[in-house]
């Protein structure tokens, strides 16, 4: 069963927009992408998701979901994302931004445009090995300055010698704001249109720790 909210005292919550980027696909972009946006839903924002991913898999999941429980799911083409977000700051709280992988302009630009980047990876060289191109092309709109920050995801265990190696990589880059752990409750919820932090208690923990750093 899905977690009602929490009700807030609407003067408490700051909007926030973050953008997840990524270069090399199955990073976990739209997993970290629902599943903050569901925690935060449960924490009392009003929250929304937009899926700029080709494959639309964030949709698809949003499409099973039981009607009316958040996140909403925007529909927006990827040109009208930055005109639109002074909109979208005033209706909803907490806005996450799914991806598809690639250093196309308009990212750039939506990043720039966003409170917090968050570029999730593998503890893999041939993941780590594009981090450069994403910070190149989020730097050439001095995104950078706007909340960058790394999210390890899949990884082996919290005592992932791969994962200590591959965060150690990117700490020269960047703060490393959490981790999730390769376990099927990040997927097998994704059939019924629910999330891991809803039903598994070790995601939720994972996550939660991610949307603290954020918050």
């Amino acid at each position: 069963m899905a977690r009602t909210t929490k009700p807030k005292t609407p003067a408490t919550i700051t909007p926030i927009v973050i953008l997840v980027t990524k270069l090399k696909g199955g990073s976990g972009a739209t997993t970290l992408t629902r599943e903050l946006a569901t925690y935060a839903a449960s924490e009392g924002r009003n929250t929304a998701v937009i899926d700029l991913d080709g494959q639309g898999s964030l949709t698809s999941w949003w499409q099973r979901r039981a009607v009316g429980i958040p996140p909403a799911l925007l529909q927006i083409d990827i040109a009208d994302v930055v005109q639109k977000l002074p909109a979208i700051r005033a209706k909803y709280d907490f806005v996450v931004i799914d991806t598809p992988p690639s250093t196309h302009p308009a990212i750039a630009s939506i990043a720039a445009a966003s409170d917090r980047v968050l570029i999730p990876t593998h503890a893999t060289p041939d993941d780590l090995d594009t981090i450069g191109s994403v910070i190149r092309s989020l730097n050439s709109v001095g995104s950078s300055h706007h909340g960058q920050a790394f999210v390890l995801t899949a990884i082996s265990g919290k005592r992932s010698i791969d994962a200590t190696l591959a965060e150690k990589a990117l700490l020269k880059q960047g703060p490393v704001i959490g981790r999730t752990t390769n376990r099927n409750a990040y997927y097998r919820p994704v059939y019924e249109g629910k999330t891991g932090n809803e039903t598994d208690a070790t995601v939720r923990s994972e996550i939660r720790a991610i949307y603290k750093s954020i918050i």
